[in-house]
């Protein structure tokens, strides 16, 4: 078996005939074995008896064994034959599956999709999408990945994660994304803020960065894309500001600013998935406010799958909802 398996391997049909060429040799062989003849077996085949025997001396000369006694009549197959037949049973059983997967694939009965998203995205943006795809697509395979986006941008890159949840700005020029809404970050404030802090605005209240230098913050570790656009905006006011907490959690800094240890920049979103005893003072930063952009991001020039595509398609519809 392992012979005529080698063999197999190196055989023209099967390396540039394909399928039906595969089917072909086997239905061919298979019907001499059923018949044993020849001349009987190109009838039930409806071609010519010598256009079988040619068929089947060059089949051999490909495979490098003689699958057929001829020297007996009627005519029997040798057991490299009976081999060759086996194997090609098998090997047309695994392509009749592997066409099968790729057409359920197709169809979106199955499928895997690796993800890869910041906490903040695990924590809001997922529960509502999550629901809905699976609705939709119950057999894909999905794989989820929570990392800060610096982390995110490098496993895209690498082809660990087919797709990323995160925000404006992606550093990396080997990124390609699309754009799928924007939200609010607002500074929500302990309940010990002075209020003379908070201005009146046209579009309602809010704080200015430049006037937050004696607060103390609870903050996102550096490489957290909102800890990132915080920092920047201290910096171009030319402010330090006073860092008395450093968390990995979006919620927790939230909760932390409840309990009254800091201010904390909170995206609008998160505020509808955090329990708090008392609902928070939030306001808008500075008086045009400041906002940020989530994407769906790809690796430059990458297959999006069909399964990309609808997870796109779901979270698209869902957001606009």
């Amino acid at each position: 078996m392992l012979y005529i398996i080698t063999a197999l391997s190196n055989h023209k049909i099967l390396k540039h005939g394909g399928y039906n060429m595969e089917f072909k040799s086997y239905e061919y062989v298979q019907a001499i074995k059923e018949e044993r003849s020849f001349s009987k077996a190109a009838k039930k085949l409806f071609i010519s008896q010598p256009s079988l025997s040619q068929y089947i001396s060059r089949l051999e000369e490909q495979v490098g064994v003689t699958l057929f006694d001829r020297s007996t009549s009627p005519v029997n197959l040798t057991y490299e034959g009976e081999l060759y037949l086996e194997a090609m049973a098998q090997i047309m059983e695994i392509q009749k599956s592997m066409q099968k997967k790729f057409d359920d694939i197709s169809d979106m009965k199955i499928g895997r999709l690796n993800i890869g998203l910041t906490p903040s995205k695990a924590d809001t943006v997922l529960p509502m999408v999550l629901p809905e795809f699976r609705k939709q697509y119950p057999n894909i395979e999905l794989t989820l990945t929570e990392a800060p986006s610096s982390r995110l941008e490098t496993m895209l890159e690498r082809g660990e994660v087919d797709i990323c949840l995160m925000n404006l700005p992606i550093k990396s020029r080997n990124i390609e994304y699309e754009e799928i809404t924007k939200e609010n970050i607002l500074l929500c404030v302990p309940p010990n803020f002075p209020e003379n802090l908070v201005h009146d605005g046209k579009n309602g209240k809010y704080v200015k960065i430049s006037e937050l230098v004696d607060q103390p913050f609870v903050f996102l570790h550096p490489d957290q894309r909102i800890r990132q656009i915080g920092d920047a905006l201290f910096q171009a006011d030319e402010v330090k500001p006073k860092v008395a907490i450093e968390t990995g959690s979006i919620q927790t800094s939230l909760l932390l600013t409840d309990a009254g240890l800091g201010c904390s920049f909170v995206p609008e979103t998160t505020l509808k998935y955090v329990n708090l005893s008392n609902e928070p003072k939030c306001y808008k930063i500075d008086e045009n406010g400041l906002d940020w952009t989530l994407v769906i991001a790809y690796k430059e020039g990458s297959y999006r799958t069909k399964a990309v595509q609808a997870f796109t398609q779901t979270l698209k519809s869902i957001i606009e909802k």
